[in-house]
């Protein structure tokens, strides 16, 4: 059947920028990279001017440099050690990081790609570095995650979560250098966490070997409570050679940023991870496990891929871990997230409160009221949590016997009940006969 001719308008949405008021999503993505010039060249064809734009990662000082002409100007697009806030894909590609840019084993233009294709509504904090922070020259992986809480504080603790991505394309590439980012980014989270900034840092697993998981570390002995190591990739996008040691962590910081803090990013309800740039479960350098019993081998030691649930469309993660024991109250990412999220609530609440009067009774302890008083102001601060089902329950106690005279310290004891998960669903499934037995 023929279609009408007509003029057909389709209404979009997302022009405005709007975005939805929650900080649990803003995101940073670390990599080191290169700076974006522009370059606009003017050239006469049949007598007519016209102008050509290209995009440069070296500044054009030197008109030879480029074959340029007197007719050429340029400038500075993206510029290293930087931080720039992304609300789209759009941003990145006005900075000049478009496909180009991912060259070299880069893959920061594809990582921004799937980090907004998973959360449209993301909030993305980018920087590229180029050194170290004594300003020597980049060597490793570990070099680049040393900057970590860097990025955060020069985002004034903002981002909830970080990517750290690393350009190293060798396909045959050892694992050994993000056995030792790990190490790395967990002090990198401490230190941010002593400053009240918390946040959970994702590395992409360079050198990660799937058909050789022998080999690869168990992250439960890590001890990095707050860092996760994705392996997962697309396996056709794996086997280009610019992304042949590349693991798709902005599809995982993606899922992360439109979670709940208390969501498990594997929930398959929720997050089908399939798309563009991600179509299929693969791992790093689209290698193959070498049984498919090694998927639960992996599970176990702890890393995040990409896997299909049998008889069901799409594509999931296979959990949350984060690089420490399973038994750690720390062991996946959605703990993490509302622990951090408590602390930011609990001391925006009480850090008015610093260096004020506190009356004390006749016994030298608190009085009930006072007691009573920072209880209230510690529940109201938690209130929000319960209403959109981040926590199941809290509590808090100000014991009202502390000699603040002596200490000048006021001690306050907050407990948390956290949302569970259900990673293992068990059904009894068996035949009934409705005769009965005793008729039988």
């Amino acid at each position: 059947m023929g279609t009408l001719n007509d003029v057909v308008i389709n209404k979009l949405s997302g022009g405005l920028g709007r975005r939805n008021p929650s900080q649990d999503m803003v995101s940073g993505l670390l990599f080191d990279g290169k700076d974006v010039f522009e370059v606009k060249r003017k050239i006469t064809v049949d007598g007519k001017d016209s102008y050509t734009t290209t995009l440069h990662p070296v500044e054009p000082t030197d008109a030879a440099d480029l074959n340029a002409t007197a007719d050429q100007y340029s400038k500075q697009l993206f510029d290293t050690e930087t931080l720039y806030r992304l609300a789209s894909l759009d941003d990145a590609e006005a900075l000049g990081i478009t496909a180009a840019y991912d060259a070299a084993g880069q893959s920061a233009y594809y990582q921004i790609q799937q980090y907004f294709r998973m959360n449209p509504s993301g909030d993305l904090f980018i920087m590229a570095v180029s050194k170290k922070a004594d300003d020597s020259a980049l060597g490793a992986y570990e070099d680049v995650v040393a900057l970590a809480k860097d990025m955060q504080v020069e985002a004034e603790g903002a981002i909830r979560q970080m990517a750290v991505i690393y350009s190293d394309v060798t396909a045959d590439l050892a694992f050994t250098g993000t056995a030792s980012a790990i190490s790395v980014a967990q002090t990198q989270a401490g230190e941010a966490y002593a400053l009240y900034m918390p946040f959970e840092i994702l590395l992409e697993g360079k050198g990660f070997k799937a058909d050789a998981i022998g080999t690869m570390p168990n992250l439960k002995d890590s001890g990095a409570e707050n860092v996760s190591v994705v392996v997962a990739m697309d396996p056709e996008k794996g086997a280009e050679a610019n992304y042949v040691n590349t693991a798709a962590v902005g599809v995982a910081l993606g899922a992360v940023s439109g979670a709940k803090v208390s969501e498990n990013i594997a929930w398959v309800e929720k997050f089908n991870l399939a798309g563009e740039g991600f179509a299929k479960a693969g791992f790093v350098g689209a290698k193959k496990l070498a049984t498919t019993g090694d998927l639960s081998t992996l599970n176990d030691m702890r890393y995040v891929f990409a896997k299909k649930h049998v008889g069901f469309p799409g594509v999931y993660f296979n959990d949350s871990h984060t690089a420490t024991a399973g038994t750690s109250d720390f062991a996946y990412v959605e703990n993490n997230r509302t622990i951090n999220k408590a602390t930011r609530l609990l001391r925006t609440a009480l850090v008015t409160k610093i260096a004020s009067p506190v009356l004390i009774s006749n016994t030298g302890e608190l009085p009930l009221v006072v007691s009573k008083d920072f209880e209230t102001l510690c529940r109201v601060a938690l209130e929000g949590m319960i209403s959109n089902g981040e926590v199941s329950q809290f509590d808090v106690y100000v014991d009202p016997k502390q000699n603040i005279l002596a200490t000048s310290e006021l001690r306050i004891k907050a407990e948390i009940i956290p949302v569970g998960t259900a990673r293992r669903i068990m059904v009894d499934l068996g035949f009934k006969n409705p005769f009965g037995i005793d008729k039988a």
